[in-house]
């Protein structure tokens, strides 16, 4: 998704890992969601313990243990989980990593605006609760 939306991957396997446990009833082990999401565990498991100490999640240890979401699935954005794991969406001015046109002349700075602005919109209107009804 980096590329396109300027997310990392590590938003868009939080963003998985926090719907499958709305899909699962508010649960999911780390175990289960990286066999599902297609990465490691100890990868994964350092995605969700830094929501859980920012209060996106609630960790319990033993064999029933997991992660819980701490809040309602339809009240959390994905645009807080990106801003939460990476900070604020990075702004660009030109398609290229570093502008062949000269800071903000560029020809496409229109584009890049537009782009950046729905991408905005597009994951503040997404909620947890609507990526998880995919995995239904």
């Amino acid at each position: 998704m980096d590329r396109i939306l300027g997310i990392s991957d590590r938003c868009g396997a939080a963003i998985h890992a926090l719907a499958l446990a709305a899909a699962g009833g508010g649960k999911v082990t780390v175990a289960d969601a990286a066999l599902r999401l297609g990465v490691s565990q100890s990868y994964l498991a350092k995605v969700l313990q830094v929501l859980a100490r920012r209060g996106v999640l609630r960790s319990s240890r033993g064999a029933a243990g997991g992660y819980e979401l701490a809040r309602s699935p339809s009240g959390l954005s994905c645009l807080e989980i990106v801003e939460t794991l990476d900070g604020p969406l990075p702004e660009r001015d030109c398609l290229f990593e570093r502008s062949v046109c000269g800071r903000g002349s560029c020809a496409l700075r229109s584009l890049c605006q537009k782009m950046a602005k729905a991408t905005r919109q597009a994951l503040e209107a997404t909620s947890v609760a609507a990526i998880a009804a995919g995995f239904k």
